[in-house]
């Protein structure tokens, strides 16, 4: 094709080869034009098939770009959705660990406090098996006890009634004497 007018000489001639039946398509039209005005058939073919789309091709392009559009749009938000997630699963991680190396670090002093007051108590085991210490200690619990009851016998008002006087056994008593 050389000139702009070969084509439009091309293009009513074909419209007349398929006006008049010999040709039954459009391609076949300007094929066939094509050879009359002597020109390379095959490019003529190869441009037709290009620039020819169907409406309904057309359509049907569009929708496919758009349902991507659509399933792009949606990728993008689930992914945001799990970005989100994994930045908080990561900060509760974080928080896990922390918490970990703090218990971590009270077990330590914990095991250390034990550990003194198990010592504590052995070394208060081994001071009580001593028999001179137990022996003064019963002593003691004796002498305390002697000098509660000497108080009880003792009066402890100007009337000179001691509390050992007036026990309940001795206002109360209900049986046989």
């Amino acid at each position: 094709m050389d000139s702009v007018d070969q084509t439009i000489k091309m293009n009513n001639l074909s419209k007349e080869l398929r006006k008049y039946g010999f040709a039954q398509s459009s391609q076949e039209a300007i094929a066939q034009a094509g050879a009359i005005y002597g020109a390379n058939t095959d490019e003529i073919n190869a441009e037709l098939e290009l620039a020819q789309l169907t409406k309904a091709q057309f359509n049907e392009i569009i929708n496919k770009m758009q349902r991507l559009w659509i399933f792009k749009e949606n990728t993008n938000q689930k992914i945001g959705a799990v970005a989100d997630q994994l930045v908080k699963v990561t900060e509760k991680l974080n928080d896990l660990i922390k918490v970990i190396s703090l218990v971590e670090m009270n077990q330590a002093v914990f095991d250390k406090k034990l550990t003194v007051l198990k010592d504590n108590v052995h070394d208060s085991f081994r001071e009580e098996s001593k028999p001179s210490k137990k022996d003064s200690r019963h002593v003691e619990e004796s002498s305390a006890e002697e000098k509660v009851q000497k108080k009880l016998d003792q009066p402890i008002d100007a009337s000179g009634i001691a509390p050992a006087d007036v026990a309940i056994e001795k206002i109360f008593y209900c049986g046989k004497k």
